[in-house]
């Protein structure tokens, strides 16, 4: 049988993959810093948070600035090791908290002396003309193997997990949108003859790449090049994280949790989602010696009100079996600043402002996570993003808390399914002015509509079961076949649901761009100029001809398709069969409606029992606040 390893707090299990939904992982709460210092630490381990992440990392930052400022790089140059300044990063923290278990995220990036030496650009903005490099993967396939055998022989008993980190931001974020090197050129040739196509001699010019035929819409035919062009630089990537990760398993051998960050199709957006590398998630997400992914929350509606949420599309990494964990990097009124050596850092604008907002705010991603049945951890940039007795009193609570109620994978009470389709995004300009409400700005209306909702992958579908989901979604599938279709028909256009389709769907079917399939896979014109719908065999089909459909809308599609809403307020919402939370900036009384009667409920913050034997309570809340209610049937 096939194993996957389960993270659990301290300890590593080994759980066979076909029982991860019985038997799935426990999860933790962990501490991460890129400014690692003892006072720090000290707070969190006495808030009871033993799980902390290393990063003994190879690269300066894109500020200039070492991921790392503390530790010195360990790869110094062609097989020279410095091991002692790893071991350090151990024995320092076990000092500060003997109760240590440890998180290594393993840089992978090109050292300043290898680029140098080699003749190469840098892995850390140009990912793309280096992925392909057989010696930096062979040197650094070393250099891995070397570190893993080094960590496995020494310090395996305090160690619970592994990432593997390149790329922009250490995120397998592949800043070269397309350029040329010759490394890449050969790639790309082997990849086209491979594939029965015509040797392409050369790597498509810009003007190439980016050109659409149809509006924002490639042509399969005229625009071909351009879309292998792209599914080849995407699938580099994957192939090279796939390349290390099975390096990595040859020396762990599945004892602890491997995985990355990547699948970011939630938050790339216009100029980013094309072109930066992590469109092949399909493909990574199923990979047997990969068990655990991670992002941050999102840095598009973080702020104060905002609904966070994630990157990836959650429920398809949980649909193969894989953990998930997501760091709190919030900006908090005592980080030191919003910026290193002049340079903003990314989501600077969205902090929490004063100690209201900022305990509203982390008890908001708290409650997402523990709700979602994710790992976590709180993540301390650059240093003094998390101070003060308030905030230190309020982490040791949500450990207390996280300690009573994370369980196992539950599963999920949502009858709302989104479904986004990786492959459409190939066919169309990623330079397109809707392209950010196509997804990452969807999000909003979402996480507000009232109730919650699963966020899949199309690739998922062939093996999902979707029979107690009212309300299917599809944001963004513009390419459909033969194939499709009848996946279509089987799983989502059937059973009574709602099919809510996003722009142009089946606008790209069988190889050809052809606004008439619209409305053969709908039932609706394409040149429908507002919401409409019709009634189908066996189902109701809804289209939006504007992407980014309003919360209010998906919340009266959902209610006419028999979808249980548990708030009327336009504000964020997670629940699952124990936990329902509500984040808001205004303040007042809120109305929750159950799904059944309960015995008691309970807002776990404050411990006030809100309802008691019924199925419907109201509470009025102050501004700002998170609130957490536990629902005892």
């Amino acid at each position: 049988m096939n194993k996957a390893i389960a993270l659990v707090g301290p300890l590593v299990l080994a759980v066979g993959v076909s029982d991860l939904k019985s038997a799935p992982p426990e999860r933790f709460m962990g501490f991460n810093t890129y400014a690692p210092n003892a006072e720090t630490l000290r707070h969190f381990a006495a808030a009871g948070v033993n799980t902390v992440v290393c990063f003994p990392a190879n690269v300066l930052a894109s500020t200039g600035e070492p991921y790392n400022n503390v530790y010195p790089p360990i790869w110094n140059g062609p097989g020279i090791y410095d091991f002692e300044c790893l071991d350090r990063q151990v024995t320092d923290k076990l000092a500060v908290n003997p109760k240590a278990k440890f998180i290594f995220f393993i840089d992978l990036n090109t050292p300043t002396w290898w680029c140098r030496i080699r003749g190469c650009p840098d892995s850390f903005n140009d990912l793309g003309r280096v992925a392909a490099n057989p010696v930096w993967r062979r040197d650094t396939r070393e250099y891995l193997q070397a570190v893993l055998r080094h960590l496995e022989s020494k310090h395996r008993d305090v160690i619970v997990g592994y990432f593997l980190a390149c790329g922009k931001t250490i995120e397998w974020q592949d800043l070269n949108r397309g350029e040329a090197s010759e490394i890449r050129r050969a790639a790309w040739r082997r990849w086209m003859i491979e594939r029965g196509q015509p040797d392409p001699i050369d790597i498509p010019p810009a003007s190439v790449r980016d050109h659409v035929s149809h509006g924002p819409f490639r042509d399969p035919v005229e625009d071909g090049l351009a879309i292998h062009y792209w599914r080849f630089s995407h699938g580099l990537i994957s192939d090279t994280i796939l390349y290390f990760a099975a390096a990595a398993q040859e020396v762990i051998k599945h004892r602890a949790p491997l995985g990355l960050c990547y699948g970011y199709i939630m938050e790339h957006g216009k100029n980013r989602l094309l072109y930066e590398g992590h469109l092949d998630f399909d493909r990574v997400f199923a990979s047997p010696n990969l068990d655990i992914f991670y992002s941050p929350g999102s840095y598009h509606d973080r702020q104060i009100g905002g609904a966070s949420g994630f990157m990836v599309p959650i429920s398809s990494i949980e649909h193969h079996g894989k953990g998930f964990q997501m760091s709190m990097d919030h900006r908090t009124p005592t980080a030191r600043s919003v910026s290193v050596l002049g340079r903003a850092i990314p989501g600077h604008e969205s902090g929490f402002t004063d100690e209201a907002a900022c305990l509203a705010g982390l008890r908001r991603e708290f409650s997402l996570r523990l709700i979602s049945g994710i790992s976590t951890y709180w993540f301390d940039l650059f240093g003094r993003w998390f101070e003060g007795e308030a905030v230190f009193d309020s982490i040791a609570q949500m450990r207390k808390l996280w300690d009573r109620l994370a369980r196992p994978r539950e599963e999920s009470v949502a009858e709302v399914a989104v479904l986004v389709d990786a492959e459409s995004m190939y066919y169309l300009d990623g330079k397109a002015d809707f392209y950010n409400d196509l997804l990452y700005k969807q999000r909003y209306g979402l996480y507000r509509m009232g109730t919650p909702f699963d966020l899949f992958s199309f690739g998922d579908l062939a093996t999902l079961d979707l029979s107690r989901y009212k309300l299917v979604f599809l944001p963004n599938l513009f390419v459909t076949d033969a194939k499709r279709r009848a996946l279509l028909r089987d799983k989502v256009c059937t059973g009574g649901k709602t099919v809510l389709w996003g722009y142009s769907p089946g606008i790209i079917a069988d190889g050809k761009y052809d606004p008439r399939q619209v409305e053969a896979l709908t039932g609706i014109p394409w040149e429908a100029g507002e919401l409409a719908s019709r009634e189908m065999d066996g189902w109701r089909s809804v289209y939006s001809p504007r992407p980014n459909v309003p919360a209010d809308v998906l919340r009266k599609l959902a209610r006419e398709a028999g979808v249980h809403i548990y708030c009327e307020a336009e504000e964020p919402l997670y629940a699952n069969d124990r936990l329902i939370a509500l984040h808001t900036i205004t303040g007042g009384p809120r109305t929750i409606v159950l799904p059944k009667k309960c015995r008691r409920v309970t807002e776990v913050f404050s411990g006030r029992v809100v309802a008691e034997n019924s199925d419907r309570f109201e509470d009025r809340l102050a501004p700002p606040c998170t609130v957490l209610y536990e629902v005892e049937q």
